[in-house]
């Protein structure tokens, strides 16, 4: 009798590449400053003690921050870092999965032609409501690197999102911060409810340019 076909890694572990490259980065990053100075996934107030909103609707999260003067940084990878695979299924949805960065990591949802703007809407508001949930930290108890060094530091939400349709497809953007690649997971999962309840996708891409 053969051995079973080994199967391959679920949608987080084959992000978790991305995921871990980017809390290097930030480790390199806040090692620059001295540890009494050190502020990490800083939010913005304004002079009324308000929170700043970013364009994307969003309060205004930064990496790293110098609690000396304020000054803020915002760590960018110099190439795309690659997962662990280029397919996995989640539920009903195909995930094809292509080179990037976690800090500015394209999700486009692709229909299988062009769709009805309410279901455009809908979409856009799964992915809107999501992105609000790993801004306040539902999914930060499912972080993987903790226990590698300095990760008790970063708080495990998402910092920014941006959503635009392009023809037959819903084009979004995530700054996902320290929010661990499980989130995705669970995302993709309601992407495939989205599947069988309005219309199916033809795929879902994650990774690749902006």
């Amino acid at each position: 009798m053969s051995a079973p076909e080994a199967s391959g890694p679920t949608l987080a572990q084959a992000l978790e590449p991305l995921y871990r490259s980017y809390l290097r980065r930030l480790d390199e990053m806040a090692a620059r400053l001295p540890e009494e100075a050190l502020l990490t996934e800083q939010t913005t107030r304004g002079d009324d003690g308000r929170l700043v909103m970013a364009n994307d609707g969003l309060p205004l999260r930064f990496d790293v921050a110098d609690a000396r003067d304020g000054h803020t940084y915002e760590v960018h990878g110099a190439h795309p870092d690659a997962p662990l695979a280029t397919e996995v299924r989640v539920g009903r949805l195909t995930v094809r999965l292509l080179p990037g960065n976690w800090e500015e990591l394209p999700l486009v949802c692709v229909f299988d032609g062009e769709p009805l703007p309410e279901d455009a809407t809908a979409l856009a508001d799964l992915l809107r409501g999501f992105a609000m949930l790993a801004w306040y930290g539902a999914f930060a108890g499912a972080q993987p690197a903790r226990g590698m060094p300095g990760a008790d530091r970063w708080a495990g939400r998402a910092h920014a999102f941006t959503v635009e349709l392009r023809e037959n497809e819903l084009f979004s953007v995530f700054d996902l911060g320290s929010c661990p690649p499980r989130a995705l997971e669970t995302l993709c999962a309601a992407l495939s409810g989205y599947c069988q309840e309005r219309v199916p996708l033809a795929h879902v891409r994650i990774g690749g340019l902006t």
